[in-house]
């Protein structure tokens, strides 16, 4: 048998790479967890391992570790494949942290980042086994099925519920002092401050947060 030719060989080098590269982005596509419904204005996303961001559009597919960051005056929706859908304003940072979702197995689990930037987010139904949780840059929030709004700042988060309930606690585990919140109730947590004595918001405030990161 003939021995290829050495010139070959970075050709067929190439080819082989463009195959596995291939493979690997079929294998990726299908380990989604969820698409852009709706986007007002631009976004980009940032996947794992990539040194540049991508512009975002309707119907584009997201992944684990997945950074999704909204321009100005923009905003996105998001529908995970649990139906779990999240809304993210203007000048927003969300970093899809962790996500596993198994009906077969019955287990759920979602941890999402907010670095910054207004948000909505509505989990409709949660597995026996479920762990839904969005941690700012002063909070962790436990979910238990439910449609809660916040505004994440560098310096501090204000949460509210409009249905269902979310436990509040700072994001560092030794400021003590936690609350739960329930319909129509918010909170506000500072650095290194255990969340503010639940209050109900009023209706004003409610609304130009609905407002912000309304989309169809």
């Amino acid at each position: 048998m003939k021995r290829l030719p050495q010139p070959w060989f970075p050709i067929v080098l190439a080819c082989a790479s463009i195959i596995l590269f291939g493979s690997t982005t079929l294998a990726q596509q299908k380990e989604s967890i969820g698409k852009v419904t709706a986007l007002q204005g631009k976004a980009t996303v940032l996947h794992k391992g990539s040194a540049k961001s991508e512009p975002l559009m309707t119907q584009s597919p997201l992944y684990q570790e997945d950074t999704i960051e909204t321009d100005v005056a923009s905003k996105i929706k998001i529908t995970f494949v649990d139906g779990t859908v999240l809304s993210l304003g203007e000048k927003g940072v969300l970093e899809i942290t962790k996500f596993v979702y198994s009906p077969q197995r019955k287990t759920q689990i979602s941890r999402l980042t907010i670095a910054v930037g207004l948000f909505r987010a509505v989990v409709e139904k949660l597995l026996p086994v479920a762990k839904f949780e969005v941690a700012t840059t002063t909070t962790v929030a436990a979910i238990r099925g439910t449609d809660w709004m916040g505004e994440v700042k560098p310096d501090s988060t204000a949460m509210v519920v409009l249905k269902g309930k979310v436990a509040i606690a700072n994001f560092y585990s030794d400021t003590r002092g936690h609350v739960t919140l329930t319909e129509g109730m918010g909170t506000t947590v500072n650095a290194n401050q255990p969340p503010t004595t639940p209050n109900k918001w009023g209706e004003a405030r409610i609304n130009a947060l609905m407002k912000a990161t309304a989309l169809p």
